[in-house]
């Protein structure tokens, strides 16, 4: 999003972008082919402050705003081109750090956050199970009361850094609340009875472990729950509202160098004595990934002003979601079609790049889903009420208690 940031910002962009190109990127290919996750890397981005650009100072963050963060994800995303990183990172950052943080009590701060923006420690963010992906009012995970704490059973499945994660943020359904049954948990993984899971073998994406959590009899004290009892799905919303928007950020960042490497290919590659770029259908290639970048790009920014004034950008989230995912998917698509053999290469890493952008179109809800989401709250709008989302606590997140 060159153009809209500040001078700070696009000092913190261009900082990010060269610890992604210089720590990352070098051995993306090595981690997709072995399916591997690197904790050094993950210690080593900590380190940078990546972690914490927009946490608070007094939990070891840098104390800046969403703006801050947003400038370092975009220069990080467009350096270290590679999607298993970043899927792990927004999982821990935008899903677990901010639901923290929003939603947690100062106990827990001064306990998860510090090691989580370090780097010292890994999240994840468990709500899936295997009968139970967007429908999350239907999960499984059973919660019941055992004296003043808590027992966990059941399993999540398909979770973002399952397999190397320290901390565990989870939801369940706590059968004597009733109605309003499903709480947010927050537990070591370490925690007895508590299994993970070796990485699922994945087409794409294999530098982000993906995995199952199996909880037999776990038991949890009371500062386990975040929030309170009931709150579940608030803190579930908000953290699917943040990680869309920041989702959307880094796909911004992926897109530019693809749409800028293959009109550089395009100028330069010849054929028939003129370069390809001469063909329409490459040119309108090129063209289209731009439009889509820029279409992008202006949700996103929305998205962000909303979110920096605390305002529920549930509609916004969605579409910026859907759009990346599209946008994404098609650009590494047509990359390959202009490189032609040579992008097909798994020595080159648009092949990459492609297999991980198909993981897009389900990690963090299917396109299908978002346009339900972007239906009801049309149809809500137009009944002149609006959906139930005043408890998001957005402003925590950004407002000025975020930056304490």
């Amino acid at each position: 999003m060159n153009g809209i940031w500040n001078q700070q910002q696009q000092a913190i962009r261009t900082h990010y972008l060269a610890v992604g190109r210089d720590l990352v990127r070098p051995t993306s290919a090595e981690r997709d082919q072995a399916l591997g996750f690197d904790r050094e890397l993950w210690r080593a981005l900590g380190a940078t402050g990546l972690f914490g650009v927009h946490m608070p100072e007094r939990f070891g963050g840098q104390g800046l705003g969403v703006w801050e963060f947003s400038a370092a994800l975009e220069g990080f995303s467009e350096g270290c081109q590679d999607m298993g990183v970043l899927v792990s990172f927004v999982a821990q950052v935008a899903l677990v750090q901010a639901a923290l943080l929003s939603y947690g009590s100062e106990e827990q701060l001064q306990r998860w956050l510090p090691p989580l923006i370090s780097g010292e420690k890994i999240g994840c963010f468990a709500i899936t199970e295997q009968g139970c992906g967007s429908d999350v009012r239907s999960l499984k995970l059973a919660a019941s009361r055992d004296g003043s704490g808590y027992r966990l059973n059941g399993m999540k499945w398909n979770i973002t850094n399952a397999p190397v994660a320290d901390i565990c943020m989870t939801f369940a359904r706590l059968e004597e609340s009733g109605p309003n049954a499903i709480s947010c948990f927050i537990t070591e993984t370490a925690a007895p009875g508590l299994t993970q899971s070796v990485p699922f073998d994945l087409m794409g994406n294999r530098g982000t472990p993906i995995g199952s959590l199996t909880f037999d009899n776990v038991a949890l004290d009371s500062d386990s729950l975040v929030g309170s009892e009931g709150q579940g799905l608030r803190v579930l919303y908000f953290g699917f509202l943040v990680e869309r928007i920041f989702t959307g950020v880094s796909i911004v960042g992926c897109m530019q160098p693809v749409i800028d490497e293959c009109l550089q290919y395009s100028l330069k590659r010849e054929a028939f004595g003129r370069p390809i770029s001469d063909n329409q259908y490459v040119q309108g290639h090129i063209v289209q990934a731009y439009t889509q970048l820029e279409l992008l790009r202006s949700v996103v920014v929305r998205g962000l002003a909303a979110l920096e004034k605390g305002q529920d950008c549930s509609t916004l989230a969605s579409i910026i979601k859907m759009l990346a995912s599209e946008a994404m998917h098609e650009a590494c698509l047509n990359a390959m079609r202009i490189h032609g053999n040579y992008g097909y290469r798994r020595d080159f890493h648009f092949e990459r790049l492609l297999r991980d952008s198909i993981g897009l179109f389900f990690a963090g809800g299917t396109s299908e889903i978002h346009k339900t989401v972007i239906w009801a709250n049309l149809v809500a709008e137009a009944q002149n009420r609006s959906k139930a989302k005043d408890d998001l606590r957005l402003d925590a997140y950004t407002g000025a208690g975020a930056a304490a």
